[in-house]
């Protein structure tokens, strides 16, 4: 019998939290786009980035639990608002400084109010419509996909780099004012927040992240070395459950997060390189740039739900390896034609591959990750995944912008790119293993 939910319409509740999260997904597609067009240097413009994702990651295993305790609907609300103040002043930027200030602000922001969508939905829908919503999120997230490349690139062309943020600005405010209007006020847990555990996390990975992209070893080494106390105190249970680490144990979790650590790590990195080179080499527009990604949305947008139905009647331990090789082979013809100098349109065939791929990794990885976790850790195992996903996005940006920047685009745009192929072959087989372990 499905469980009675509150007295709201669950449905306007999903638009007003897809709608935030729609944004995300578009800036995620504007950004590589509109970055060879930012007056900074190749290492600078890709920090842009970094700090993002540094600024979403770090705090994320937090938020949720601040959403526990003071309500998911507010924490949601004060997140978005931090995102769009973030994007109005990275689009009236005076400097590089204002500009990375901006973008980790908007991180923090992205880090408050994601969580608070699966939070809320179990909570407003009813058991035996949670699947179908859950449907419709993967929807709008495969079409903001779509679109955001190639409206980015249409924008940044037409009118300049800042008025990209600006659209995104416009559009973080249309999903302010859904908020205010459809999320509904619901209990609150009272669950406790440990702040020690957060400073181990954003210190440990931002000197990381930091030393990784700019060859700096004392900063690797420091960063290591807080990750390294942050993980003792959550063995030693003295992070208030902060870092789940149990999970790990779980063979199947580990081999899963693994996977999506490496899907997190290409999908963040892949087309930096890739744009840069089209855009400085190739003498591709923003607009063309952006519209060369668009068969990647479309392939993935039609056979997401293909790869959901097989999920439940097929190994998805096989899928996965599938997808993983797929999007490696998709990556190789990239390598392949920045060698050879193809022509841009070429390498729409590249991001059909990746579609394809893409769409046979992301529904069955985390259906045979979650599978076997004890009801009362599925929270835990939910954080603990996404947290693990954007590590891999965050290390994934900062050592191909580490190699990138070595040189000339001509002559480092191929050699970074065989960084997130190394990725989706160890997907490919951490997927293989995991096949082993559950079929």
């Amino acid at each position: 019998m499905p469980l009675l939910k509150p007295a709201v319409n669950p449905w306007n509740t999903l638009a007003a939290l897809a709608a935030g999260y729609f944004l995300v997904l578009i800036d995620q597609g504007f950004m590589p786009v509109i970055t060879p067009l930012l007056p900074f240097d190749v290492g600078s413009a890709v920090w842009l980035t970094s700090i993002y994702l540094l600024c979403t990651v770090a705090p994320m295993p937090a938020t949720g639990k601040l959403g526990d305790a003071f309500g998911q609907r507010g924490v949601f609300l004060i997140g978005l608002a931090i995102y769009v103040a973030a994007l109005v002043l990275a689009s009236v930027s005076w400097s590089f400084g204002s500009l990375v200030v901006a973008r980790g602000l908007q991180g923090v922001g992205a880090a408050a109010f994601l969580p608070q969508a699966f939070g809320l939905i179990p909570r407003v829908f009813s058991s035996d419509t949670q699947g179908r919503a859950f449907a419709a999120w993967g929807v709008i997230g495969s079409v903001a996909s779509l679109i955001g490349p190639v409206v980015g690139g249409t924008v940044a062309d037409s009118l300049g780099w800042r008025a990209a943020f600006f659209a995104q600005a416009a559009l973080g405010a249309v999903a302010l004012i859904a908020g205010l209007i459809a999320l509904p006020r619901l209990p609150r847990s009272g669950e406790r927040v440990t702040l020690l555990p957060v400073l181990l996390s954003f210190g440990g990975l931002g000197l990381l992240v930091y030393g990784i992209q700019f060859g700096q070893w004392p900063s690797i080494f420091f960063g290591a070395l807080l990750i390294g106390v942050l993980v003792r105190s959550a063995r030693n249970g003295t992070d208030n459950g902060f870092l789940p680490v149990e999970l790990i144990l779980h063979r199947s979790f580990a081999l899963g997060a693994l996977g999506v650590a490496a899907m997190g790590f290409s999908v963040a990195s892949m087309f930096i390189p890739l744009m840069y080179w089209l855009q400085t080499v190739a003498g591709a527009s923003p607009t063309a740039s952006g519209a060369i990604t668009a068969p990647m949305s479309v392939f993935a947008l039609a056979l997401t739900p293909v790869a959901g139905y097989l999920t439940d009647r097929r190994n998805p331990g096989k899928l996965c390896a599938a997808g993983f090789s797929i999007s490696a082979a998709g990556l190789a013809l990239a390598i392949a034609l920045i060698h050879m100098g193809a022509g841009v349109w070429w390498f729409t065939a590249v991001t059909s591959l990746l579609g394809i791929g893409g769409a046979f990794v992301w529904a069955p990885n985390a259906a045979v990750t979650m599978r076997g976790i004890p009801e009362h850790e599925t929270g835990a195992a939910s954080g603990l995944y996404n947290t693990v996903r954007q590590v891999g996005s965050v290390l994934g940006v900062a050592l191909v912008g580490a190699v990138l920047v070595r040189g000339d685009i001509e002559q480092t745009a191929h050699v970074a790119m065989l960084l997130p192929l190394t990725a989706m072959l160890i997907g490919a087989a951490s997927s293989l293993a995991l096949r082993r372990d559950v079929g």
